[in-house]
Order: structure tokens, then C-alpha cells, then sequence
């Protein structure tokens, strides 16, 4: 049975041999792990030409003209959308619904509570119901 003493000194006087010697391992060469991806550009044409650098002929190209045709048809209906504004009426309606002072709101706690005699009573019941529990519980 062999034993390795992973570098470190023995005393060579109680095991009565030589202590193993650690054999270095070669130098492994460092790679760099940064490998680019090939048939997949970051920035393409298509991009450029959404930018407006590029004119959509070129674009049409190299990308594909249903890319092209999409993104055509995308931007028209953006900008559709952005100009399309709410109805007068629509307005009228939601303006006259707001109240005409600000800050007419109360908070829920400043609110006055009514209470009728009946549920007065009954939240009275239900109150010494659940201290009675609780009593019968710390027993």
C-alpha cells in the first residue's frame, strides 16, 4: 500500500522510508473564453435601418423583404396610434362626472359612523362572546 503525504514533511524516523515527492503538474495552457458566435450579428442591417441610416432597399436586401414589409407596416400603424386623440364627448362626460371642489374626498377614519340600537347590541354580543372564549382558553 502506498501512501502520499500530498507534499507534506514525515518523520522519516517512525515510518522508515522516504517521503514521496509531489510531482508538479505541467503548466495548462489559458484559453480565452470569449468565442464570438458566428452567423448571428449583434447590430444588423435591419436595426440601421429602423435607425434611418440605412435606406429599405438595401435593408430589403440583405434582411429580407417580409422583415421589411412588417416593420413598414408596424411604424404606419404606431404612428396611427399616437395621433388618434379621445372624442369630445368622451371628455364632456368624464369632466362632468369629477366634482367641482378638489379635495372634497375624507379619509375612512374621519368619516361619521352611524350605528342603528340592533347592531350595536349585536357587536356587544359578539364582543363578550369572544372575550369568553378567550377566558375558557387561558384556563
Amino acid at each position: 500500500m502506498m501512501r502520499d503525504e500530498a507534499g507534506f514533511e514525515s518523520n522519516e524516523k517512525i515510518t522508515g522510508r522516504e517521503p514521496v515527492q509531489r510531482k508538479d503538474k505541467p503548466a495548462e495552457q489559458m484559453y480565452d473564453r470569449e468565442v464570438p458566435i458566428t452567423g448571428v450579428t449583434g447590430h444588423t442591417l435591419l436595426h440601421d435601418w429602423l435607425d434611418g441610416e440605412v435606406d429599405a432597399m438595401r435593408a430589403s436586401e440583405v434582411e429580407g423583404k417580409s422583415k421589411i414589409e412588417l416593420w413598414t407596416r408596424i411604424n404606419a400603424e404606431s404612428e396611427m396610434l399616437r395621433r388618434r386623440v379621445t372624442p369630445v364627448h368622451v371628455q364632456q362626460r368624464i369632466m362632468a362626472s369629477l366634482p367641482d371642489t378638489p379635495g372634497t374626498a375624507t379619509s375612512w377614519w374621519k368619516s361619521q359612523v352611524t350605528m342603528t340600537p340592533v347592531s350595536a347590541i349585536a357587536i356587544g354580543v359578539a364582543l363578550l362572546a369572544v372575550g369568553a372564549l378567550i377566558i375558557q382558553a387561558l384556563r
